[in-house]
């Protein structure tokens, strides 16, 4: 059985999409999962060391969000106290290992992706871009999970992006902007709503505020005066990737109410 499909079956969802081309393992070290910390995050037993190692090319829903522990599980289901082949990418930030973890040479990072339940990262060394939105439309794993994450009685969605707009990205801020819609027939109290990067480093939340029915708001990346159609992040950077960005739309609860990949 694909990993894949192993992975939705331990968090009991359908059947995914059959696996891309087999991993080649050939340079790979050998490792064993300890711990899984969260959906991205393991430690593994690697050349007789503890080592803490961040998966590439994916991002999972933080612990704290309402499907983080559901993505924990979902991981831990087919790594926990398994040996894993281990491809290495050097290290992040965090001083934390990059690598591809690959059980019969399939790798358990696209498997998460298409399972859905993480993010596929644009840009980076390994890309799963298009599995992620093939989760998407199915709606796999994360992306609808009506009892742990209610969806909110509003019909609010992305309307437009303009992620990249002439002229240096840090000079442009106020012209870098997402527009957010109710395309239904009551009014939306904006509160608690939030718009996210797929790097999770970004939200902003909303505050108290009417948006009638067919009104539209923009929500501008840079500093400004706020006004009925338009408010400011006041972010001191550029928020959404030139690179290819997914931008989320949560409802109060957490859940996934819209999404855009640009």
């Amino acid at each position: 059985m694909a990993l894949a499909a192993v992975i939705l079956l331990a968090a009991g969802c359908g059947e995914p999409t059959p696996a891309d081309t087999p991993v080649d393992t050939a340079a790979a070290d050998s490792a064993t999962v300890t711990r899984v910390i969260d959906g991205d995050s393991v430690e593994l037993l690697l050349d007789g060391d503890d080592v803490e190692a961040r998966l590439i090319g994916i991002n999972a829903p933080e612990f704290a969000d309402c499907q983080g522990p559901a993505a924990t599980d979902a991981l831990a289901s087919v790594v926990e106290d398994q040996a894993v082949a281990v491809i290495e990418f050097g290290e992040d930030r965090f001083d934390r290992l990059l690598v591809e973890l690959v059980i019969a040479d399939e790798s358990v990072n696209e498997a998460l992706v298409r399972a859905g339940w993480a993010l596929g990262l644009h840009g980076d060394e390994r890309n799963w871009t298009t599995q992620m939105a093939a989760a998407a439309e199915a709606g796999l794993g994360m992306w609808d999970l009506p009892d742990i994450c209610p969806p909110a009685d509003a019909d609010l969605v992305i309307a437009d992006v303009q992620a990249d707009p002439p002229g240096p990205d840090d000079d442009v801020l106020e012209d870098e902007w997402v527009e957010i819609e109710n395309a239904g027939d009551q009014p939306v109290d904006l509160a608690g709503w939030t718009l996210r990067d797929e790097s999770t480093s970004n939200r902003f939340t909303f505050e108290s505020r009417q948006l009638g029915p067919g009104e539209r708001l923009r929500l501008r990346t840079g500093c400004g005066t706020d006004t009925d159609t338009d408010v400011h992040w006041c972010s001191p950077a550029g928020v959404w990737s030139n690179r290819g960005e997914t931008v989320l739309l949560l409802a109060p609860s957490g859940a996934i109410a819209d999404y855009r990949f640009i």
